[in-house]
């Protein structure tokens, strides 16, 4: 794939954004593993329900994980809009982990015994590592909107089936009704997968890559992190394929299906792996040409779509539903936006 093998840039580990976005996929990582053994082979309804259909899942996982990543944020980034899938209550991390694992959170302060806030210059006291290296970002930013998806392709997990991921996208936030809707410029992105053993990470200007199993556990000691810089597919790779998805209600199937032969056009074939987060990431390393899927949240593609742009290659954002592409070029962009 067209990647190239080098270290993670310094100035992405040390962006304070991107801290934080590490702390959220630990406890993500750590409760999707947690949770697998317990949810079985029968779908039990005392951990799983349905949203508009039978296959399609939520489970007290997703629940809980976004509860923590709320808590964490309420703590961290007060000021801030967290928006996620289920909107879950708060969950105070520090009361809900144990101390081996607060520790490695880089918002933990062992002194204090609990999470403190982190501005955009990354400083607090009392918390060791916690500062980054100055990366030209003030304490007195803009505020921001989070949005997260605790586990993109519920129905994967349940299922024990390995394409599932925690997705985490920071924008600015716009103000007053347009707030939440993701209109803001785009500074992070985030997708973390336990099921592939990866994450996927990028920065505003400074470029997307992919690295072998979390980011938390990486040394911040000064030694280099292994990492893949992602640039889409290669030119002159042979065949192309699309990335897409389809809903669940059966209202909406037909529709769809009556579109694909307009949406594969260019295409030799498919894949549809039911996450939309990691079908953008794929993009972004060149495991296929393109992506497109219509009535997607915000939270869906939030990570994943900062990863394709920091890759070089194009992206319109969807919004609430609306449909959602990538692909290496703003024209192709513009033909499956139509055709979707």
């Amino acid at each position: 794939m067209n990647s190239e093998l080098e270290s993670l840039p310094a100035e992405i580990v040390g962006l304070p954004l991107m801290r934080i976005a590490s702390d959220l996929s630990l406890m993500a990582w750590e409760q999707m593993v947690a949770w697998r053994p317990l949810l079985g082979a029968s779908l039990d309804a005392s951990v799983v329900d349905t949203k508009t259909s039978p296959n399609d899942l939520v489970t007290r996982a997703d629940a809980q994980i976004e509860a923590l990543v709320r808590g964490y944020l309420n703590r961290v980034r007060p000021h801030d809009l967290m928006v996620g899938e289920e909107g879950a209550e708060a969950l105070d991390p520090v009361e809900f982990f144990p101390p081996d694992l607060l520790l490695k959170l880089h918002a933990f302060d062992s002194e204090a015994g609990g999470l403190v806030e982190l501005g955009e210059a990354g400083e607090h006291a009392g918390v060791s590592g916690a500062a980054g290296p100055d990366v030209g970002e003030q304490d007195s930013g803009p505020r921001l909107e989070w949005h997260v998806d605790p586990i993109d392709g519920t129905v994967n997990y349940v299922r024990n089936i390995e394409h599932h991921a925690f997705s985490v996208g920071v924008c600015e936030a716009a103000d007053g009704r347009e707030a939440g809707l993701g209109l803001g410029d785009w500074r992070i992105g985030l997708v973390a997968s336990p099921g592939l053993g990866a994450t996927w990470l990028a920065a505003a200007g400074r470029g997307a890559f992919r690295i072998d199993g979390r980011l938390s556990d990486c040394r911040e000691d000064g030694s280099a992190i292994p990492a893949r810089r992602l640039r889409g597919t290669p030119p002159g790779l042979s065949g192309r394929l699309l990335a897409t998805g389809f809903a669940y209600a059966l209202s909406n199937r037909g529709a769809q299906l009556a579109k694909l032969d307009d949406l594969m056009t260019g295409y030799d074939d498919i894949r549809r792996c039911g996450s939309a987060a990691l079908d953008l990431c794929m993009v972004a390393e060149g495991r296929v040409n393109g992506y497109a899927e219509r009535g997607l949240g915000i939270y869906d593609y939030a990570g994943g779509a900062v990863i394709v742009e920091e890759a070089g290659l194009k992206v319109s954002r969807g919004g609430s539903g609306g449909p959602t592409v990538a692909a290496d070029s703003q024209e192709e962009v513009d033909r499956l936006v139509a055709a979707i």
